[in-house]
């Protein structure tokens, strides 16, 4: 063989395994219509995970948040005293509305625009929880009946029991938690 032809036969060869190692036009189309189609069906899948556990993430976060508030809440209430200077044992609650509860003159629980707050002794309100949707406060008396929404002065003498509903919403995710919490005051070691 001659260098020419030897050349030439090499030459050939060259382009028949390029030929061969490429992708052809109608191969590479296929290729991207299925990872499109792959992508396409499992982004919806992981999108939904990812929302998922953010969900999950600031519902635990509010469930604390909210769980921390009511424990605070309960030991406040748990401390309201008898009222003074009465001959039988009456609490010393001023006033209960659906939304804030009174006591020992300056001391109250309350929902302010979003914010739950604590106020003691007629200090300066404290910040118990924001982002508060719904905050209801409902009283009942010895034998466990729900008493009148609005209540003060003598009428809250009845008052045995408080039960607290807290509903937070944060980030399109609301949870609500409820306790009821019985006057430390009025337990038959309280009383005087």
């Amino acid at each position: 063989m001659t260098r020419d032809a030897c050349s030439q036969t090499s030459r050939q060869a060259s382009r028949r395994n390029r030929r061969t190692r490429a992708f052809t036009l109608v191969e590479m189309v296929a290729t991207i219509t299925i990872i499109a189609t792959l992508i396409t069906v499992v982004s919806p899948l992981i999108l939904t995970s990812m929302d998922s556990y953010a969900s999950s993430a600031i519902r635990a976060e509010m469930v604390s948040a909210s769980s921390t508030c009511l424990e605070r809440v309960t030991a406040e209430v748990r401390q309201i005293p008898l009222r003074a200077g009465q001959s039988s044992a009456k609490p010393a609650v001023d006033s209960v509305t659906s939304s804030s509860i009174m006591w020992s003159t300056n001391s109250s629980i309350e929902l302010s625009g979003t914010d739950l707050q604590l106020t003691i002794a007629g200090g300066t309100p404290r910040l118990l929880l924001s982002n508060v949707a719904g905050f209801v406060v409902q009283t009942y008396d010895e034998s466990n009946t729900a008493l009148a929404a609005l209540l003060s002065g003598s009428a809250c003498d009845a008052i045995r029991r408080v039960q607290f509903t807290i509903t937070v919403t944060r980030g399109g995710v609301t949870e609500t938690l409820r306790t009821r919490v019985f006057l430390g005051c009025m337990r038959s070691g309280a009383l005087p």
